[in-house]
């Protein structure tokens, strides 16, 4: 195994004195789980000279509903979520947070920190996209609320400042007769990066879906929504022809490559077959 760089840790307290030591010192990062940010230090592909633990900050570790949203503080984890009340309003982010890694990652890992890395296959992302997500960012000076997708400046880049911490995800507490799902490919069951996958949101009215958001992973630079997509399907009841049109729309609105994990006409192609599936799932759970 190789050893890890040399750098200075530090454990703070509380949210304030986090913020004050990512703002004074040279090449802080924050660590939470740390499942993504070892591996990298391992490899020599990061080397902060300084570390600051978030897990003795009782204030970001959180999940409750307030004020008529689902709130998810910075260091709640994927085990913490998969097992809180919120799986009866959020259950595509269950579906998705449930399958992360193995056992130990999940009890390790966070929410936020999945989003923070922005890989374009971070299974938490889909889900919290079609329940159109917020972060609120904190830094000793500032603090502002973007949405999801804002965070996300590429492959492997999010939009924050060095001194700055995602401290909350939030999403409106979904109404009564909406439901969600989340799908993914993998080159197994559990462990591995998805091919593709895809999480799909509905409200319902009768046999018409009312409001319909579509996400996606591991299909662009970023994971994203298909907003034409989402159109075509509003207001109008699921029959075969009508998720034909909207397939043939999302595989026009996904831009993905060939890498080692699959080719760019498979997961176009299964774009198609993982939304008619999750769109099943969430309209059945929404009756």
């Amino acid at each position: 195994m190789k050893p890890l760089p040399r750098f200075d840790y530090h454990a703070p307290a509380s949210l304030a004195e986090a913020l004050s030591l990512l703002a004074t010192l040279d090449e802080a990062k924050p660590i939470a789980g740390g499942t993504d940010l070892m591996p990298l230090l391992r490899e020599a592909a990061c080397s902060p000279s300084n570390l600051v633990d978030l897990n003795r900050v009782a204030e970001l570790n959180y999940i409750q509903e307030d004020a008529g949203y689902i709130c998810i503080g910075a260091t709640a984890t994927h085990a913490q979520v998969a097992a809180s009340p919120i799986a009866a309003k959020a259950p595509a982010l269950v579906d998705a947070v449930s399958w992360i890694g193995s056992p130990q990652v999940r009890n390790r890992a966070t929410v936020a920190g999945n989003l923070c890395n922005a890989s374009p296959a971070a299974d938490s992302a889909p889900p919290l996209l079609v329940h159109e997500a917020e972060v609120t960012i904190r830094s000793l000076s500032e603090t502002r609320t973007i949405p999801l997708d804002e965070l996300f400046a590429g492959p492997k880049l999010n939009s924050l400042k060095p001194d700055e911490l995602v401290t909350e995800i939030r999403f409106r507490a979904p109404p009564g007769g909406s439901g969600s799902s989340f799908k993914r490919i993998g080159r197994r069951k559990a462990f591995t990066l998805s091919v593709v996958s895809a999480a799909a949101y509905v409200e319902t009215s009768g046999n018409k879906v009312r409001e319909a958001r579509l996400a996606f992973g591991s299909v662009a630079e970023t994971p994203i929504r298909t907003p034409e997509a989402e159109e075509i399907l509003r207001g109008k009841a699921l029959t075969a022809k009508l998720l034909d049109r909207a397939a043939e729309a999302v595989k026009a609105e996904v831009a993905p490559i060939t890498d080692i994990r699959g080719t760019a006409e498979y997961r176009r192609d299964m774009c198609g077959v993982l939304m008619r599936r999750t769109l099943a799932e969430a309209a059945e759970r929404a009756r």
